[in-house]
Parts: structure tokens; C-alpha cells; sequence
């Protein structure tokens, strides 16, 4: 926020480090010259060209600050409405609405943003527009973070496209991570129904048979995760969790290792969730690395008691 703040004071600062300059050159040249003479005809001149300067700088601010800004701004717009944009533009009021949305949106106005795209979400009666709609309204509630809303678009966007793999993926996903299993699971199979080789609907799946506990389910979604990309770290990954689960520390060893030489990204955190999984195992002791996938697994084992 403060370094916003300072961005805004830079044009002024900078008109008020040139007038202080042209302040100083007169100074300079009252020093130089006295008070007789051609002074005044030189003061005349020095005036011009102070105002010269001055107009030539206040225009620079604005071009630079206002100007070129808005002009990015509606390119980027346009440029969202596809290469016929300006032609769509002239001939479709609901196609306004949505460039108002957008232009809103990049602006930083949120509020506008949301009114504009989402009246053209109601006027909409074309599947192809009211995804269209929906995915900008997406990012503008991650933008301000507003994870209800958010998740009614992604309800939305499977309502419009039941066939949508990767929405059916991506509203899967947001039930995982309310914990609501069951939703879940039922949003990546009918991900998987679309697209077959989704591998991160099969990489979720292992994560929500893990944490219930069903450890057959989980090997074959991991023996066909493998079929899809063997040499993918995330499902060594996933290998080397299910073993520590199972209590088999060599093996869950050994899937560390090859998610390390696979590519795993932080192989240390990746060692201490699985060591810290097989000491729980081992000890019923729960310390500060275990997975919230690990607790979540706890937890429905209590309740299920």
C-alpha cells in the first residue's frame, strides 16, 4: 500500500524538483547579472522558458501517467474480446457490457467490474458467452479473494459445461479443499469421463483414498497414474505417502528418493511429511510435519469410531 502511495507522489515530486531548478537558475542568474542592465530581458526570457518547460514536463506526467494507462488498459480489454473485438464492440450491446467488466476489472475498480459482468452473465443465453463471463468473473473474485463466490462459479461453469473436464477438475478441486470428499470425488470422475488421462483428477483421487483410509482404491489409481506419466514426481510422490501410510518405510523411502530424482520441487519437505507420517505410524506421536491430508485421515478414523 505505501509503495502505491509513493507511485502516486512521483509526478509531483517531479514537477516540484523542476520548478525548484528553474528557481535556482534564476537565483543564479540574478547573481550573475545584478539587477540593471538587460535584466529584465533576461528575466523575460528566462520566464518563457520556464513555462515552456514546465508545460513540456506536466505533459510528459500526463501522458505517462494517465494517457499511456489508459490506453493499456483498453488494449488489454479489447484484446480479451478476441481479434474481432472493435467489430464486435459496435454491433453488440452485451459485448459493451463485458469490455466495461473487463476494462473495470483491470482498473482495479471491483465493484464496477462485478455489476457489469455480471448483468452481462445474466443477458447471456449462448453457452460459449456465459463461460466467457464466468472465467472473468473468476479472476476478479481471486483477485479480492472471495472464495464463496468463487466456488458459485465454479458450480456455474460445470452447469454450463457438464462435458468440461477441466471445470469439472476445477470445482473437484475446491471441494477437496472445503474437505467435502464426497463432492469431490464425484467432480474428478466426471472429469475423468471427459478426458481419461486427466492426471491431476487421478492425483487427487489417490490423495482423497488416502485419506480415507482406502488404501486398495488408492494403489490403482496410482498403478494407472503411472500408466499416464511414470516419471512424474508428483506421483512418486503420492506413491511415497501411501507407503508411509501402509507403514512401509523402505518403500516409502524409495519413492522419496525417485520423486527427487523426477524433479520434486522441495524434496527436504517432501522427507520430513514422510517421516514424519512413518513415526506416527510407528509411535501414535504427531508432531509439527504431518501432513493435513495425515490429519484429515485422523480425524475421519475418530469419527468413524
Amino acid at each position: 500500500m505505501n509503495s502505491k502511495n509513493n507511485n502516486n507522489k512521483q509526478p509531483a515530486a517531479h514537477l516540484a524538483s523542476f520548478f525548484a531548478g528553474i528557481f535556482m537558475g534564476i537565483l543564479f542568474i540574478i547573481s550573475m547579472y545584478g539587477v540593471n542592465g538587460k535584466f529584465a530581458d533576461i528575466m523575460l526570457e528566462t520566464t518563457i522558458f520556464a513555462a515552456i518547460g514546465a508545460v513540456a514536463c506536466l505533459l510528459t506526467v500526463v501522458i505517462r501517467d494517465f494517457i499511456q494507462p489508459y490506453l493499456s488498459r483498453r488494449k488489454a480489454a479489447l484484446k480479451a474480446l478476441g481479434k474481432d473485438g472493435m467489430k464486435i464492440l459496435r454491433h453488440d450491446e452485451n459485448a459493451r457490457l463485458v469490455y466495461k467488466g473487463i476494462y473495470a476489472l483491470i482498473s482495479g475498480n471491483y465493484p464496477e467490474a462485478e455489476d457489469k459482468l455480471q448483468q452481462a452473465l445474466s443477458n447471456s443465453v449462448v453457452r460459449q458467452n456465459q463461460k466467457f463471463c464466468i472465467e472473468w468473473l473468476v479472476k476478479l473474485y481471486e483477485a479480492v479473494d472471495d472464495k464463496p463466490k468463487l466456488m458459485w462459479c465454479f458450480r456455474k461453469a460445470t452447469e454450463y459445461s457438464p462435458d468440461d473436464a477441466e471445470a469439472q477438475s476445477r470445482l473437484g478441486n475446491a471441494y477437496f479443499s472445503e474437505g467435502d470428499l464426497d463432492k469431490a470425488e464425484y467432480c474428478f470422475n466426471q472429469a475423468l469421463r471427459y478426458n481419461a488421462n486427466d492426471g491431476f483428477s487421478y492425483f487427487i483421487l489417490v490423495k482423497i483414498f488416502l485419506c480415507r483410509g482406502d488404501y486398495e482404491k488408492a494403489k490403482e489409481t496410482l498403478e494407472y497414474l503411472m500408466k499416464i506419466n511414470a516419471n512424474h514426481p508428483l506421483a512418486h510422490a503420492e506413491y511415497a505417502n501411501y507407503y508411509a501410510m501402509r507403514g512401509e518405510r523402505e518403500k516409502a523411502v524409495e519413492e522419496c528418493k525417485k520423486a527427487q530424482l523426477c524433479g520434486y520441487k522441495d524434496p527436504d519437505d517432501l522427507n520430513r511429511k514422510i517421516n514424519a507420517i512413518l513415526n506416527f505410524e510407528e509411535t501414535k506421536f504427531s508432531g509439527g510435519d504431518l501432513p493435513s491430508l495425515y490429519y484429515r485421515k485422523i480425524e475421519r478414523k475418530n469419527d468413524n469410531n
